[in-house]
């Protein structure tokens, strides 16, 4: 059993991004050769599922070389990983299902314990934040972009659309995206699956510079300035105009979900911003809804 939900870890580094962005993360340390890690793995499918509020990672110990290995009172290997926590990481067995919070460690279960995990995970789960307009089975759809056919057109070649959407996670960095030539953006965002989309976020640093007049397209395998540019709904999937504190604040924009149900590509068309200036300026754009689930 397999779940879009979870997050299948490569290096430190990458779940170093995860600690640093995501309010709660689960981390899974198992073993493909180990048979309790095996036994529980449906059972963290169907958390992760149901659990749209955490992040759920999971670990395989032999694939990800640990840093540093001491030795704990019993005298058994404890791998180490350096991560942006207070406290060091310690692992000694598989499988240990550890809960990080605001960088801490909050929760951990070490064995295959069904109704200990879903105690585990029911706990420290947040609830969806109402305040931020995103619907509670909302995630972020950015970790499903390809990054490879990602573009943006009249873009600034110092400030690009993959400077803020390359670690596949909203930037809080200082890289910004900057229209050159005018005020126009024409953004593609295309994904390596098929997926829902419910609302996007767009944020500026620079209020006046924020897209203000905004047109919603999908699944274009190719689109110009001259495709979307005088286009108008039903040709187009929506039509919006963005208040300026949406982009000042970074609000959900929702969409129209019954048309944006099999979403291979998003594109997004900037026609103005809310300062009547030649330069248009986003710090950060994110993608919320849900993958589609292959069985």
């Amino acid at each position: 059993m397999t779940s879009p939900w979870i997050r299948h870890i490569n290096n430190e580094s990458e779940l170093n991004q995860l600690i640093d962005t995501k309010p709660v993360v689960m981390i899974n340390f198992s073993a493909s050769w180990c048979p309790p890690s095996n036994m529980i793995n449906p059972t963290y499918c169907r958390l992760a599922n149901e659990f749209r509020t955490v992040t759920f990672t999971k670990v395989d110990v032999d694939r990800l070389q640990l840093l540093a290995t001491e030795y704990n009172a019993r005298n058994l290997p404890v791998g180490c990983l350096r991560l942006s926590l207070s406290q060091p990481l310690q692992v000694s067995a598989m499988p240990t299902f550890v809960v990080i919070k605001d960088r801490e460690e909050v929760g951990r279960q070490i064995g295959a314990y069904p109704e200990g995990l879903r105690s585990l995970v029911s706990t420290h789960a947040p609830k969806a934040d109402e305040s931020s307009g995103a619907p509670a089975s909302s995630v972020s759809l950015l970790e499903y972009l390809d990054l490879s056919q990602a573009n943006c057109l009249n873009e600034k070649p110092d400030h690009t659309l993959t400077s803020i959407v390359g670690i596949k996670v909203r930037n809080f960095s200082a890289a910004y995206l900057e229209s050159d030539a005018d005020e126009q953006l024409l953004i593609s965002l295309p994904f390596n699956q098929i997926v829902r989309v419910r609302s996007i976020v767009i944020h500026t640093k620079e209020a006046q510079k924020g897209p203000k007049d905004i047109k919603v397209d999908i699944n274009k395998p190719s689109i110009g300035f001259s495709d979307i540019e005088d286009a108008k709904e039903p040709a187009v999937v929506q039509e919006i105009t963005v208040p300026e504190d949406f982009v000042a604040e970074g609000k959900h924009i929702h969409l129209r979900l019954v048309r944006l149900q099999q979403v291979s590509s998003l594109h997004i068309f900037v026609s103005s911003n809310h300062g009547g200036v030649d330069e248009t300026r986003i710090d950060s754009i994110d993608v919320f809804g849900e993958p589609s689930i292959r069985m």
